[in-house]
């Protein structure tokens, strides 16, 4: 079987299809009209039934004036005032000597008070330490107190001691009339526990 090698002919143009290009060509070959000059339009403008009010220009409002003490968020005011330092508490000072004992390399030692509470006893975990077999363990406690428009005091008391605490001037400190359970401490007073002599001091 031979293969169809047919060439498809051209279509020549008729003068049917001669005659319309030649209608569009001479179409357009006519000029264009010229342009009207150009004319700006007036602005828009809505019709009066429309409903629309034409309103002038915001008014500048003027925000209220507040005093300098009420104004919202303001820094304050620069014075030239001098700051009053608030009255601190005063300070005080109060130690325990040892003056006298079985354990001679301890005289002359100074024990500091503590501001609040101070133990003191034979054992470890006192403020103050005695060497001395016949303290306590858990001997006495000085307890700082304040009282209404005075100074300060220091109190001592007995913690249940077996040989107990006496306290008073160095004459009669170790009188037993000056066995105490609770005293107000004065600067200068003798106390003895057990064997041990000391003097309360402060400022």
């Amino acid at each position: 079987m031979s293969e169809d090698r047919t060439i498809p002919m051209k279509k020549q143009p008729s003068q049917e299809d001669e005659g319309d290009q030649k209608t569009i060509l001479s179409g357009q070959d006519k000029p264009m009209p010229p342009a009207p000059p150009y004319q700006p339009q007036e602005s828009w403008q809505p019709p009066r039934d429309a409903g629309f009010v034409r309103s002038g220009p915001a008014e500048a409002v003027t925000p209220p004036s507040f005093p300098a003490a009420q104004r919202p968020f303001a820094p304050p005011a620069a014075q030239d005032q001098t700051m009053i330092i608030a009255e601190r508490p005063k300070p005080v000072f109060a130690w325990l000597v040892v003056v006298d004992g079985p354990d001679r390399n301890t005289i002359g030692t100074v024990h500091s008070l503590h501001p609040d509470t101070t133990t003191i006893g034979r054992v470890k975990g006192n403020q103050i330490v005695l060497s001395d077999e016949t303290v306590s363990s858990q001997h006495a406690r000085i307890r700082r107190e304040g009282k209404e428009d005075q100074e300060a005091v220091f109190v001592l008391f007995d913690m249940g001691s077996a040989n107990g605490i006496f306290a008073g001037k160095r004459e009669t400190y170790k009188n037993d009339e000056s066995r105490v359970y609770r005293h107000e401490l004065k600067d200068g007073d003798y106390l003895l526990m057990g064997q041990t002599t000391l003097v309360f001091k402060r400022l």
